[in-house]
């Protein structure tokens, strides 16, 4: 009786395991631009909560600046590098 069973099984399982895995859909391209415009609009306000939480004001220059999508990136270079906190290591 087991062993009529286990034949039985492995007869329904073996055309699902010898198919080849579905191919997975590509993402389209107004996806995959909504999920960098996010993700850039997340990185903004990282930065910006940072810049509040500094405190003191670096001399910075935009040294290059492109377009990526809606997104502006700017490459800039400070004269003083950020200065720690006391106490804080």
């Amino acid at each position: 009786m087991r062993t009529l069973l286990m034949v039985g099984l492995a007869l329904l399982a073996g055309p699902a395991l010898a198919e080849p895995p579905a191919a997975v859909p590509t993402p389209s391209s107004a996806w995959l631009e909504r999920q960098q415009v996010a993700g850039a609009d997340e990185a903004d306000a990282a930065a910006a909560k940072a810049s509040e939480a500094g405190g003191a004001k670096q001399r910075c220059r935009v040294v290059k600046e492109w377009k990526v999508g809606d997104t502006v990136v700017k490459h800039t270079l400070c004269d003083e590098p950020p200065k720690k906190r006391n106490g804080k290591v």
